[in-house]
């Protein structure tokens, strides 16, 4: 999930809740930014590109700016109106509040002077950009609106924007003259609300309109009831505060398909992932286990019900396999001018890790005991994507492995899908097909899993087939075992480690990554080549002390601002974390969760998708990625790992 232009997020504010989010700039403005994204925002799409705040036709001088879950808070001044003395006489503070297709926003002003009269006005835009257009900064041409004494309302395509005031007394005009020198180059010519504003010193005046968002093609609908089915008991501490925060982001993420309304899971992150995808809503779910069987058996039912069923180049579709992204329309992301352009398909099988991840989530809920019959009822999708992953190891030496057949899709389909991701030591680019040293691991431990379960289960009509399945996979696992200890394993001067991945030729890739933290906890190593791991996680080429580098520092290709060749991502340091204890090293494992704990508090107390990868004795706090989402489902998942591996031992759930 990688493109070259993207705007700045990492000071910007969201208010969340699936399908809809509202984004301001640093500074509270609702108006195009070009330091990062604004906007009210519905599925795919960017609803209101414009909801700017005047009185007397000038903008509030932002002084504060809070977001908490669905709600955001802008406080601000109105520094043109003179009060008796030299300090400000004039308060707005501006509340916006999402809640799946309605965002309410209220205006209040309040004063220290006997009596005011002014105007507040509210200058709305509209223009159903694709959420691809907006990540590249592409134009797209605003929408006029229908207008009536009561409401505004603007559709395109399918879409419904409709304002209407909450507020007697509000007037609706479709253009207001503003001076732009006054409002930082705001035109004028846009629809507005406005008001007369009559308030005295302990007597404010508080104005309120919503706007209903509607997508009649849009995939993904809000999942019901909004909020996790099980929560944790609150732990002390600031593992506690980063697990309840995590959380309260999480139920906000949470969405269904229209093609399985039942089935919760959550969105992989905003702002340009609120919908389905594979590895990254199975991680998520993975995380979250402990806490939440029913989101993991809706993850399951939700990807299940698009498993492929047929072999198609366009969209990498496999009989059996899980896909990677559902989205109401074709996503074309291209890289700049006469660059490449990224093409996917609405349903889009591009991913070499979610059939594998997908049988290991149902096995590791089965082993839960806690939601029996939705496994029994997956055992046919178990079945195919079994299957599956028994014809896919076609890859060099038999390793799974992944090529892009399609030429517009995405060149590397691992959770590292940059373009750049997969290097050797020296700077070079791998040529496919491309077997990952995580996805072995996954095949392993799926293989494993989906052969315990064939052997405790009967699908109907199955019978003795399953059985037999069964050991099929369990000769597939072990060979693998064996092939990836033959293959995988390199060596440097600080020793031997498992490659990132094998080229096309069977050639490892000899830059030390992160990818090797996955394996943990797969049961692909044995005990001394865990502890061979976990030494070199926790080295100093590859753990920053906020988190584990996606690539040393000694290789060619490093840098730390780079997407996945120098970066920390929190889920993967968690994925490695939770590896740990799972191996036994809880030492370790609260050595590099103490390090995600440490990153938090660096962003407010939670943790955004990627951070920088510039390390503790360079830099007393962890250093922002600007393009990094947030709120990002498997990074606030993480939050889980982090504070069971900080637990009191004998205390994990």
């Amino acid at each position: 999930m990688s493109e070259l232009l993207q705007p700045s997020l990492h000071r910007q504010h969201v208010s969340v809740a699936a399908p809809s989010q509202v984004w301001v700039g640093a500074d509270g403005r609702l108006a195009p930014d070009p330091a990062g994204l604004t906007g009210v925002f519905h599925a795919d799409t960017r609803f209101l590109d414009h909801a700017l705040v005047t009185v007397d036709g000038v903008e509030p001088q932002a002084v504060g700016v809070a977001a908490d879950g669905s709600r955001l808070t802008v406080d601000g001044l109105a520094r043109n109106i003179a009060g008796p003395t030299l300090d400000p006489a004039v308060r707005v503070v501006q509340m916006w509040t999402v809640t799946p297709g309605l965002v309410r926003h209220r205006v209040e002003l309040s004063t220290s002077l006997p009596e005011l009269a002014c105007t507040l006005a509210v200058h709305l835009g509209a223009d159903f950009a694709p959420m691809d257009a907006v990540r590249v900064g592409g134009d797209v041409a605003p929408v006029e609106p229908a207008h009536d004494a009561a409401r505004l309302a603007w559709a395109a395509d399918g879409r419904t924007a409709v304002v209407t005031p909450a507020t007697p007394g509000a007037r609706i005009v479709t253009a207001i003259d503003v001076d732009s020198d006054d409002t930082d180059g705001f035109p004028s010519g846009h629809p507005s609300l406005v008001w007369s504003a009559a308030l005295r010193r302990g007597v404010p005046f508080a104005a309120e309109w919503s706007v209903t968002l509607e997508d009649a093609g849009a995939v993904v609908r809000p999942a019901p009831g909004g909020e996790a089915a099980v929560a944790p008991e609150s732990r002390p501490g600031p593992a506690g505060r980063l697990e309840a925060a995590s959380l309260r982001q999480l139920a906000g993420l949470r969405l269904v398909t229209t093609r399985a309304p039942e089935a919760p899971f959550l969105a992989a992150g905003a702002p340009w992932y609120f919908t389905l995808f594979g590895r990254d809503s199975l991680w998520a779910a993975r995380l979250m286990l402990p806490h939440d069987s029913a989101l993991a058996a809706g993850t399951l039912r939700a990807l299940a019900a698009y498993q492929g069923s047929e072999r198609v180049v366009e969209s990498a579709e496999e009989p059996g396999k899980i896909p990677h992204e559902i989205r109401a329309r074709e996503l074309v992301v291209s890289h700049g001018p006469g660059g490449d352009q990224l093409r996917l398909p609405p349903v889009y099988y591009g991913t070499v890790d979610a059939t594998a991840l997908w049988l290991c989530l149902l096995g590791e809920l089965w082993g839960t005991g806690r939601a029996p019959d939705a496994v029994r009822a997956l055992l046919p999708a178990a079945r195919r994507a079994a299957d599956w992953l028994l014809g896919a190891a076609t890859g060099p030496a038999g390793f799974l492995a992944y090529r892009d057949e399609s030429g517009h899709g995405l060149s590397n389909q691992g959770w590292k899908d940059s373009a750049d991701a997969m290097q050797f030591m020296d700077g070079r680019r791998a040529e496919g097909p491309i077997a990952l040293a995580e996805v072995q691991g996954y095949a392993h431990q799926a293989a494993l899993a989906a052969a315990d379960l064939f052997e405790e289960l009967r699908e109907p009509g199955g019978g003795s087939g399953l059985r037999a399945k069964a050991g099929e996979l369990r000769e597939f696992a072990g060979a693998l075992r064996d092939r990836f200890r033959e293959s995988f394993w390199v060596h440097d001067g600080a020793g031997p480690f498992p490659a990132m991945a094998l080229d096309g030729a069977g050639t490892p890739l000899d830059s030390p990554g992160s990818n090797m933290g996955h394996l943990l906890g797969t049961g692909l190593l044995d005990p001394a080549e865990s502890r061979l791991v976990v030494d070199r996680l926790l080295g100093p080429e590859l753990f920053s002390g906020y988190g584990i580098r996606t690539l040393s520092t000694a290789a060619a290709g490093y840098w730390p601002l780079s997407y996945h060749c120098g970066s920390v991502w929190a889920h993967d340091t968690a994925i490695a974390v939770r590896g740990m204890l799972a191996e036994g090293f809880r030492a370790e494992a609260a050595t590099v969760a103490r390090g995600l704990l440490r990153a938090a508090e660096s962003f407010g107390g939670s943790l955004p998708e990627l951070f920088s990868g510039v390390g503790a004795d360079a830099s007393g706090i962890a250093l922002a990625y600007p393009a990094a989402c947030h709120p990002q489902a498997w990074s606030a998942a993480s939050a889980v790992v982090v504070a069971r591996a900080l637990a009191p031992a004998g205390r994990l759930p």
